[in-house]
């Protein structure tokens, strides 16, 4: 062990080859992942000296706001005008996990609340941050997070609107659509605005016009839906349930919170044109599933510097710039109108190196491509030899979270994997090897080369009819994990689409021992055409298998029309979603029937399987027999049949 001298200088010998350097804790600063405080280095051979990146090190931040047992703060508009009568809930740092809001804490008329306990009754733990629910008096909701200000008295949490002078958001709004007007703290549009569902796909995104007005259209589905706004030179605005079909929608965006700094490489030369990510995730969304990771992104100026506006929160930064290094730094909060110096050195990255074989033959597979989904730059392909390189990756945990993969396979994966998920796993739910997700590898500078198994897939040939024997063109072909009503994947990644002569060609993974079937649905994901869903029997696979010739035929559907009423007061309940679910749990619950109960209640469900099924509303679970009494009813239906004159009944409000 050494130390530094007064100008903060260390030197040390070391033998030439792979390293690792590790900071003690230094008195009244703070250090690097306490996770993960190593250095990764390579000595040259030969070389007789060296100069690694410089150890950036920042003070402890003062956490004036947060007292004992206690988090003090204060919730205002974009104009930092006081918001009086407020209701706050704090949860959990870091993301949004489904808890109980039993507990919350209303503003009084300077916006200030003092919480001395998390929505759920528990104790407020010792955080540099908190994620919270902020409900105002005419029913609109925020999700918000708090982050430490140095030497602030209290916290600020400023929400995205304007209580006066502000302009009005659009009154004519579809079902299927999200739209709104974007303005700046003084009221003033914002052209040039991206507007992005979710964004992690690349549709499904607008600019907003001259007026700050956008519209996305033509949504998949309709309920809450992750939303994100961002514009150059300001604070990117991420919503994680704004309801589709909402109106007067109105976002204040500004540029008072931001990190800024340089971009230094090992040498300690300014890198120019660097990529920099910061990480607010992961975030439940509001219709239910959880954001990994939610990336805001800058890049450094000629001279390496940069400004990276950001939303109030804690980050995971992150860059990498191929051949001058790379940069991970955990847990970086930042406060409310906080301009947050903060320098990045780079250090010298891990070279990964993987070797792909088949997972049956071992033998090596050439031109099978690993990535990174959200950050595509970072990418492989195997070559002839089965060996895949990445250089200059980030020390520390990395999910390569898209697989590319290669034609004619379904499966991989590791036994160096971090997770034991991402490890071969033979038995999973309903005894499914699932092994089809991302995997994940504990990056260090030396590691050795590590081995991807891969596995074929099954090809399943055939075509889809109507009851009459003609083939259907743009119907769904889907498989289902038989017995559970649910795909094999919990999504919809491996179902196909008909051509015009109604054939379909799918690749699936391998059965093994446990046994799964098709589905064919009349038309795209969330649309529900003429005929109702057709399955054929449950089979078996294996690698590499391909099977012709396997027709579905769908059927003539049922009907079921009913209301949904409140299960003490007896009112009718408008907007519910209301489905049909496969007693024999042989179809898919992502082309189940469903439908939306009118401003009455009623509804009319079509394109229902005949047979014996669970006409049910919301909340759903994914084992339809466990929905409360009332709110599922079991009919046994007929080709054709119109069954009238059904009462679900439920609570006003979802879980």
């Amino acid at each position: 062990m050494i130390q530094t001298d007064d100008q903060g200088i260390y030197r040390f010998r070391l033998a030439s080859g792979a390293a690792e350097v590790a900071l003690n804790k230094v008195e009244g600063y703070a250090g690097r992942d306490p996770d993960d405080p190593w250095i990764g280095l390579v000595v040259p051979e030969g070389k007789s000296a060296m100069t690694i990146a410089p150890i950036v090190l920042e003070p402890v931040r003062k956490v004036a706001w947060k007292l004992a047992g206690q988090i003090v703060g204060r919730v205002v508009d974009a104009a930092n005008r006081p918001i009086e009568g407020a209701r706050v809930f704090v949860r959990e740092p870091k993301f949004f996990p489904v808890v109980r809001d039993d507990h919350s804490f209303v503003t009084d008329a300077v916006g200030r609340f003092v919480a001395d306990k998390l929505s759920d009754g528990q104790v407020i733990p010792a955080e540099p941050g908190f994620t919270l629910k902020v409900q105002l008096a005419d029913g609109r909701s925020f999700d918000s997070a708090l982050a430490t200000r140095p030497d602030d008295s209290e916290a600020t949490v400023k929400l995205p609107i304007l209580l006066a002078n502000g302009p009005k958001g659009p009154e004519q709004v579809a079902p299927d659509e999200i739209a709104g007007v974007v303005v700046d703290p003084r009221g003033k549009p914002l052209a040039g605005v991206l507007a992005h569902a979710y964004s992690w796909v690349p549709n499904f995104k607008v600019f907003s016009d001259q007026e700050g007005q956008f519209r996305i259209k033509t949504l998949p589905e309709q309920g809450k839906l992750e939303v994100r706004l961002s514009k150059e030179g300001y604070e990117p605005r991420e919503f994680l349930g704004q309801p589709t079909g909402a109106t007067g929608w109105v976002v204040v965006m500004g540029n008072t919170t931001s990190f800024e700094g340089r971009v230094v490489g090992p040498d300690g030369k300014p890198v120019a044109d660097a990529p920099i990510r910061a990480d607010s995730g992961p975030k439940r969304m509001g219709g239910g599933g959880m954001m990994r990771e939610c990336w805001t992104e800058g890049r450094s100026d000629k001279a390496g510097r940069y400004r990276l506006y950001v939303e109030p929160g804690i980050y995971d930064l992150q860059v990498r710039v191929p051949n001058a290094g790379v940069l991970r730094l955990a847990k970086q909060a930042i406060g409310t109108d906080e301009v947050r110096p903060l320098d990045l050195a780079l250090a010298s990255g891990v070279n990964f190196v993987a070797r792909i074989v088949d997972a049956e033959t071992e033998a090596p597979v050439a031109g099978f491509t690993i990535n990174d989904w959200q950050n595509p730059v970072i990418t492989g392909t195997s070559d002839a030899g089965g060996i895949l390189r990445i250089s200059d990756m980030m020390p520390g945990p990395f999910r390569f979270g898209l697989f590319q993969g290669k034609e004619g396979y379904a499966r991989w994966w590791s036994d160096a994997c971090l997770s034991e998920f991402t490890r071969f796993q033979k038995v999973a739910r309903f005894g499914f090897q699932r092994n089809l997700d991302g995997l994940d590898f504990d990056m260090q500078a030396g590691m050795a080369p590590v081995t991807i198994r891969v596995e074929r897939a099954a090809t399943i040939r055939g075509v889809v009819l109507d009851p009459d024997g003609k083939p259907v063109a743009g119907a769904t072909v889907a498989p289902a994990l038989t017995g559970s009503g649910n795909s094999l994947t919990g999504d919809t990644r491996f179902s196909v689409e008909t051509d015009k002569d109604g054939a379909y060609t799918m690749n699936l993974p391998a059965s093994g021992d446990i046994s799964y079937n098709l589905v064919a649905h009349d038309g795209k994901y969330q649309e529900t055409r003429t005929w109702g869903n057709g399955i054929i029997p449950p089979f078996q696979t294996k690698p590499g298998q391909v099977l012709a010739d396997v027709t579905l035929r769908l059927t003539r559907a049922a009907t079921v029309r009913g209301k949904v009423v409140d299960a003490v007061s007896g009112q009718p309940i408008a907007g519910r979603d209301v489905r049909a679910s496969a007693a024999d749990k042989r179809e898919n619950r992502y082309y189940d029937p469903t439908t939306k109960t009118e401003p009455d209640g009623t509804f009319t469900l079509r394109g229902i399987r005949p047979g014996e099924q669970f006409i049910q509303t919301s909340p759903f679970w994914l084992d339809a027999t466990q929905a409360a009494g009332g709110s599922s009813q079991t009919f046994t239906l007929n080709a054709g049949e119109v069954r009238e004159g059904v009462v679900l009944k439920t609570t006003t409000q979802e879980r």
